[in-house]
């Protein structure tokens, strides 16, 4: 769901800090420039661009927002996110490209798990484990988080656990979904759709575009700013979350025809993400209405809409057509039939658990929030048939390279790049704030002159 149409996403859950910056935030834009197609490219492909591209332009401008499609793992992104931080697109410079010698994609570091053979190591978690922490923090802080990660406690008890052992769990898990998706690429993208060598080289260009235009140094900054050790690893983590998300694309317009035959996706369900559609009826407290404001338009007092929330769910539940129910009944404008796709954090509380709690196809009582009252029904969805994806594949663990793994140092690494890329650019305004005071003082004093010549 767009948070733009409806706010129902949570505003306390954001995929990456306010304080991320945009690996690709400068004045000089000549090796990164705006998202243009491609010779040879497919669409999907330009269109999961597009989508990364606009969740980065989102965080950059301090907007907590969560894309349906996920970079974060949500987000590289960003992120989402799920989210969900990768970035504004690259003018594609297609260079010679040696398909089986690629420049980048090597893998670094301690293998966490292997997915059908693909590794994934300690340096790839840097990136997962970021984006979880972020989105750990702000349930945590809620309304008071700045963004500022000085002095938060990693390890504190969060239901009988530690904070950073949920936070490794959950990216971890975030890591196997994200990869055993983008695994399926060459089964499921095909023809125009496939994913190709130029799709690699397109990558591999970007990112020499970005060390070229920051320097080595630069882009490690950046890079780090988003628990990412490298370009290469930049890399590992464009490419992952490109596939991915192109995937996620295809499969989602048309799911049926991905379900295998005899296979019930009622069984791969999970509590940390799923599908849902609603039937809205936006409220108002006639009890502590301000006498200056008016509910807004459709909006009933709160007996009026459980009362009507009540019929909306008996008539689901005796086998009515819930998508003729929210045609008749709904006011979230910004839902389709198609619900909303989910993950833990992105919607508000009451919401979340109650989905949560419904197994497939089965309808919710009335649950009440902030925004009406709400029946919800549950869907198979991309995550049911991601989790059969994941049932299917061959993983290996090695949770003793997870447990290594040190959250806090992780973060403080992200909090240390990112005041310090704060630090270069508040400089480098000041430096250019300076320059044009100078040049307006010398215009002016020159014309002052020219002005006293003239009188004489």
């Amino acid at each position: 769901m767009d948070k733009d149409k409806n706010e129902m996403f949570n505003d306390e859950n954001a995929d990456v800090s306010e304080q991320t910056v945009n690996l690709f935030d400068a004045e000089d834009t000549s090796a990164a420039a705006e998202p243009e197609p491609s010779d040879g490219g497919n669409e999907k492909f330009e269109d999961a661009f597009k989508e990364i591209s606009d969740d980065i332009d989102s965080i950059n401008n301090n907007d907590k927002q969560k894309k349906g499609i996920n970079i974060s793992v949500g987000a590289l992104v960003g992120v989402v996110v799920g989210c969900v931080a990768v970035a504004t697109l690259a003018v594609f410079l297609i260079m010679n490209y040696i398909a089986d010698q690629p420049k980048y994609g090597k893998a670094e570091g301690r293998t966490v798990a292997t997915v059908d053979g693909y590794k994934i190591t300690d340096a790839d978690m840097g990136y997962y484990i970021y984006t979880e922490a972020y989105n750990q923090y702000y349930n945590i802080e809620g309304s008071n988080a700045t963004g500022d990660l000085q002095g938060f406690d990693w390890e504190q008890d969060v239901d009988g656990r530690s904070l950073s052992d949920i936070i490794k769990e959950n990216a971890y898990n975030n890591a196997i979904a994200e990869t055993v998706t983008a695994l399926k690429a060459d089964e499921i993208l095909t023809g125009e759709d496939a994913w190709t060598e130029t799709n690699d080289a397109q990558i591999e260009s970007t990112v020499d575009g970005y060390v070229t235009q920051f320097g080595e140094e630069g882009f490690n900054l950046r890079a780090k700013s988003m628990g990412i050790s490298s370009a290469n690893e930049y890399a590992r983590m464009y490419t992952n979350v490109m596939k991915s998300q192109t995937v996620q694309m295809t499969v989602e317009e048309d799911l049926a025809s991905y379900i295998p035959e005899n296979v019930d996706l009622s069984q791969y369900t999970s509590d940390d993400r799923g599908s849902a559609k609603h039937v809205l009826i936006t409220t108002y407290d006639a009890n502590n209405l301000d006498p200056a404001e008016t509910p807004e338009p459709g909006a009933v007092d709160e007996a009026t809409g459980l009362a009507t929330a009540q019929t909306v769910a008996d008539q689901a539940k005796s086998g009515g057509d819930f998508d003729a129910l929210m045609e008749q009944y709904n006011q979230d404008t910004g839902e389709t039939t198609d619900g909303y796709t989910f993950r833990t954090g992105e919607m508000v509380q009451e919401f979340e658990d109650a989905a949560f709690a419904l197994g497939i196809d089965e309808v919710s009582d009335p649950v009440k929030t902030s925004y009406g009252y709400h029946v919800i029904k549950r869907i198979a969805g991309f995550y049911e048939l991601q989790n059969y994806w994941r049932s299917q594949a061959d993983i290996k663990e090695n949770r003793g390279n997870l447990d290594r793994i040190s959250v806090k140092e992780i973060m403080d690494g992200v909090q240390e790049a990112g005041e310090q890329l704060q630090a270069e650019q508040e400089a480098a305004s000041e430096s250019s704030s300076s320059s044009s005071s100078s040049e307006t003082d010398s215009s002016e004093s020159a014309e002052e002159s020219a002005a006293t010549a003239a009188a004489e």
